[in-house]
């Protein structure tokens, strides 16, 4: 399997030095998904480390990737920016003057900094990297790979850390990162990505049979032991939508809706895999998607002022208190992307997001090479559906950085097509 894509007629002198430096450029991306990765301070994590050493930490990576990143490009070099990544960068400037009206604004504007510092990264990625998209593809693949390669390095080192007791979805366990702190809805989604990027690898024969059937391998096993279904359900939802788009016979999209309506099939007739999917949660529990209902039907019914529907309760709070029926009071996560942007920064943020997510669409379906728009489509595909049942689109995580790839290598794609055309 080769890291990168050879040189496309007509590169510069600039050009051939970036693809000498191929993996210099890979092991900084890898980076940068190391430090947009949630690193949770619930999971287990090296002794003395907390929630806030973990914070510290990701922000000194990202800001030493930044300036590695800085020092290494010329002065002068010629880039663009997505549309997408445009929008957001008008996201956060709304969300910074509304910060201010808070009566503590720094904690928001911290975390609004490290979303300006990862668009900005984006940015000056895009002439090694982003460019030529198959070279992103592929680096955001090996980055899981190296993140799927921790988590399974967990279980060997600390085991009995490395697997997290299912206290309120009934017997069994869930896998969970050590090394790299992460719970198991953050393994889910690395072993979710790392699957769904190998078998478009695979369909569209960029990448050998043995190495992309371990990748497959191994995002199945993350995804099956962190027992994530919001991580299956998305990958699933993203590979319909990749292989729908870029099938040109009517057999091959038969085929693609009728795959997983077979899986579905079987996960509902094998026991075992009806007991994974059930993961011992009652009628109650299945309905209420695992209490998140209880949370989001509070966001919609509170009553607000206009000033709070359009600009929000402020920017770090993602979880509501609910008042249960004996006077005890809970925190509850919103775990909706949606309605944790209404919470924190109002109606407004949802529409410029919810834009931003639109813009990236178009890009998806407008890019000509059938590798990139699959890839493409994946992600976004990921990130709709996990969208709904996790948070993450309001600052620089995970899904977020997945919404700004997909958006990149289209807009780069369809770009490159055109200068093609041109010459």
């Amino acid at each position: 399997m080769t890291l990168l894509a050879p040189p496309v007629p007509g590169t510069t002198d600039t050009d051939q030095e970036i693809e000498k430096a191929g993996w210099f450029w890979l092991l900084l991306w890898c980076l940068l998904v190391l430090g947009v990765q949630p690193w949770s301070a619930r999971a287990a994590a090296p002794q003395g480390t907390t929630g806030s050493t973990n914070s510290m930490l990701k922000g000194a990576l990202l800001i030493a990737v930044f300036l590695v990143v800085l020092a290494a490009t010329k002065p002068g070099f010629r880039t663009r920016i997505s549309p997408a990544t445009n929008l957001y960068v008008v996201y956060v400037l709304f969300a910074s003057a509304t910060a201010f009206l808070l009566t503590e604004p720094l904690s928001p504007l911290l975390r609004l900094a490290r979303l300006l510092l990862g668009l900005m990264l984006i940015f000056l990625f895009w002439r090694p990297l982003i460019q030529i998209p198959e070279r992103l593809i592929r680096a955001h693949l090996i980055a899981h790979l190296l993140l799927a390669a921790t988590v399974v390095l967990s279980v060997l080192w600390d085991p009995a850390q490395a697997w997290r007791p299912l206290n309120s979805f009934g017997t069994g366990f869930r896998l969970q990162g050590v090394i790299i702190p992460m719970l198991p809805p953050r393994v889910g989604e690395v072993g979710a990505i790392l699957l769904g990027l190998a078998i478009i690898a695979l369909v569209s024969r960029k990448m050998p049979v043995i190495p992309a059937g371990m990748m497959i391998g191994i995002g199945l096993v993350l995804v099956a032991l962190s027992r994530t279904r919001t991580a299956a359900a998305a990958v699933g939802f993203g590979l319909v939508l990749a292989l729908l788009l870029t099938r040109k016979t009517w057999v091959g999209r038969v085929a693609t809706f009728a795959v997983p309506a077979l899986v579905g099939l079987v996960f509902l007739s094998v026991p075992s895999l009806h007991t994974w999917l059930l993961r011992g949660q009652g009628a109650a529990q299945i309905s209420s998607l695992s209490g998140r209902t209880t949370s989001w039907q509070y966001v919609l019914d509170e009553d607000v002022s206009l000033q709070t529907a359009i600009i929000g309760h402020g920017l770090g709070n993602k979880r509501v208190l609910l008042t249960r029926g004996e006077g005890d009071v809970d925190v509850m996560a919103i775990d909706n992307s949606w309605l944790s942007l209404y919470w924190e920064t109002g109606l407004l943020a949802v529409t410029i997001v919810g834009i931003a997510l639109i813009v990236a669409w178009i890009s998806v379906l407008r890019a000509p090479t059938p590798y990139v728009k699959a890839s493409g489509a994946l992600l976004l595909g990921y990130v709709t559906a996990a969208s709904l049942n996790e948070s993450g689109l309001s600052d620089l995580s995970s899904m977020t950085l997945h919404l700004l790839v997909a958006a990149a290598v289209c807009d780069a794609d369809r770009l490159r097509a055109r200068a093609r055309a041109l010459t």
